[in-house]
């Protein structure tokens, strides 16, 4: 990657300043530059350039870092915390893998103190039998707690962000803020949602679960309007949508040879084993259906498999990303699923691989909806099923061809949907700040605002305050 245009005479004499105070990571570093500076989206690195990576140890060393960077005027500060996210668009990199690679568990209470510098996969292997509510890509950075975090264990207990207890946060004046529900508030409440654009997060503490492992099942079918329709109403008959303990993603995805189009069904059950019966009678009406194809037969796996099954689907390549949801306690309307599978059947196959997710998020009794809509900055519209549009390509010469195609099956669920949550995270798209925020986008900026005022994060993870 070429050195920033940026990096003039002056550059070179205040990252020799940060040189002395903390590691740091330059271009002439060659191998240990590559893998440092290297991101998960490739956007990130045709639409940002990383001067130098710096690397802290400890606290002390993370407050060192944004005193240089104010000091400076050094703003798009950006911060790794151990594994890929959506988009980066940062100058300097604070990589907290050495310095912030540890999870304990208080075996009493369940409560895991997690160190901002690793994986989810790494988090979730250390908190065993504990879990706490994470995402479902293990390779996925350990900063997603605090942006979110939906996966197998939200209808039972919300989302990751909601199993925040306590957050330790360095902001732009250096001071290290460790805020709660009731301690500065204010930021408790930012920090579960907007965390890169307010500081540097060194820990959190989170609430684990003690689960069994899990009853699962990944099964496919042929692409066609009524093999997807039959899924989404077995998803949301009553002893499937009522049962905080089975999870149902449903899938527009294509074969592995990508010769093919398929729906598919993935269903994790995370409660006791005496329920197994229960959840193998409920799978059994969809097991031997026209088409059916298992890629992972009914059985109880360990935990770790389904929180793995589909790192392999997310590679280092070009993504555009976005998330809407269907208002309301609803199914989805059989107009919506016939618009999503005409457009996405328009795609060709090859160049672009093209997901099209919906989740189920459950009735209003699930765990994820006893969250107030504006008890952290994520906003919750009550809605049951969301849509997640990931399109991916290797091929940098179709990468804007794919971010146009996944816009237009974007474009054509917010026929039936509402823009809301994670977002695309890609300079180019519009409006990023209250597509991803909503209802709270004005006191997330009031927060920002007062917790940053020197915009040292302020175009962060591809937001823009």
């Amino acid at each position: 990657q070429p050195v920033s245009s940026k990096y003039n005479k002056r550059n070179n004499k205040m990252d020799e300043e940060l040189a002395k105070l903390v590691k740091v990571v330059t271009p002439e570093d060659g191998d240990e530059w590559e893998e440092r500076r290297s991101r998960w989206n490739l956007f990130s690195e045709t639409e940002a350039t990383v001067r130098l990576v710096a690397v802290p140890k400890d606290t002390d060393d993370v407050v060192k870092i944004v005193n240089w960077a104010r000091e400076h005027k050094q703003t798009n500060v950006g911060v790794r915390s151990g594994g890929h996210g959506f988009f980066s668009s940062a100058e300097v990199v604070v990589d907290m893998r050495e310095g912030f690679n540890y999870t304990t568990v208080d075996e009493a209470t369940g409560i895991c103190t997690i160190g901002m510098g690793q994986t989810l996969g790494q988090v979730d292997e250390r908190t065993q039998p504990w879990h706490v509510p994470v995402g479902v890509v293990s390779h996925t950075g350990c900063g997603l707690l605090v942006t979110g975090g939906v996966g197998y264990l939200c209808k039972a207990h919300g989302a990751s962000a909601d199993n925040i207890i306590e957050c330790t946060i360095v902001t732009s004046d250096g001071t290290v803020h460790t805020c709660s529900k009731d301690h500065e508030p204010d930021l408790f409440f930012a920090v579960r949602g907007a965390a890169p654009n307010l500081g540097v997060i060194t820990q959190v503490k989170a609430q684990g679960y003690k689960h069994p492992d899990a009853l699962c099942t990944l099964r496919a079918w042929p692409a066609t309007s009524d093999n997807l329709k039959r899924l989404i109403a077995w998803a949301d008959q009553d002893a499937v949508l009522n049962d905080t303990n089975m999870t149902v993603y449903i899938a527009l995805i294509p074969s592995p040879d990508l010769k093919a189009r398929l729906c598919a069904i993935h269903v994790v059950c995370v409660g006791p084993e005496e329920e197994d019966d229960k959840y193998r009678e409920l799978i059994g009406q969809l097991e031997g259906t026209d088409g059916d194809t298992p890629l992972l037969p009914t059985s109880r796996v360990p935990f770790s498999t389904p929180q793995t099954i589909f790192d392999a689907t997310f590679p280092k390549q070009f993504w555009y990303v976005s998330q809407t949801y269907f208002p309301g306690d609803v199914t989805i309307a059989d107009a919506a699923v016939d618009d999503t599978l005409n457009e996405w059947s328009k795609i060709p196959l090859g160049p672009t691989v093209p997901l099209v997710i919906f989740e189920q998020r459950g009735n209003q009794t699930s765990a994820y909806h006893k969250f107030a809509s504006d008890s952290c900055a994520q906003p919750r519209f009550g809605q049951r099923w969301e849509a997640y549009v990931f399109f991916g390509t290797q091929d940098k010469e179709n990468a804007e061809a794919m971010r146009s195609q996944g816009r237009a099956v974007k474009d054509t669920i917010l026929k039936h949907a509402h823009p809301g949550g994670r977002c695309h995270f890609t300079k180019d798209e519009p409006a990023r700040v209250d597509f991803y925020y909503g209802p709270n986008t004005d006191k997330v900026r009031q927060v920002v605002a007062k917790y940053d005022p020197n915009r040292l994060f302020a175009s962060c993870n591809g937001m823009e305050f």
